[in-house]
């Protein structure tokens, strides 16, 4: 999970006018085609973004299956409380450390999580 910013922005146009975006951007998509936009005031906005494997899934409609696990990392979204629920055991999960990322696999074939850690898989209380 992660939080994007976007703004609307204030760009030069081909024939050098400049003009303000009906569209939200981040700053890294903007900065594609127009190096020079600078945001417009008031208009910064946050949208969480889910871009783990557990995470999408977690947020697909609920099955049949209970939780039996949780997939804990450091989250410093405010408001989030860094736990993934799992449909898993514990021991179907492995969890390594690969440089400076933490890698979560489900029976060491399906990627479940890859990022900031240290994490941890817990049965769920």
């Amino acid at each position: 999970m992660k939080v994007e910013i976007h703004y609307r922005w204030r760009v030069k146009s081909s024939a050098g006018k400049w003009f303000n975006t009906r569209h939200m951007a981040t700053e890294e998509s903007i900065r594609k085609q127009h190096p020079e936009a600078t945001p417009v005031e008031g208009s910064r906005t946050e949208q969480i973004v889910l871009d783990q494997p557990a995470e999408m899934l977690a947020a697909m409609p609920n099955s049949q299956r209970p939780d039996l696990s949780v997939l804990i990392w450091p989250c410093t979204i405010p408001g989030r409380d860094g736990r993934i629920p799992l449909k898993g055991l514990p021991d179907n999960y492995s969890v390594t450390q690969e440089g400076e990322e933490w890698v979560v696999m489900l029976n060491h074939e399906f990627l479940m999580y890859r990022g900031p850690g240290p994490v941890r898989i817990e049965v769920t209380p």
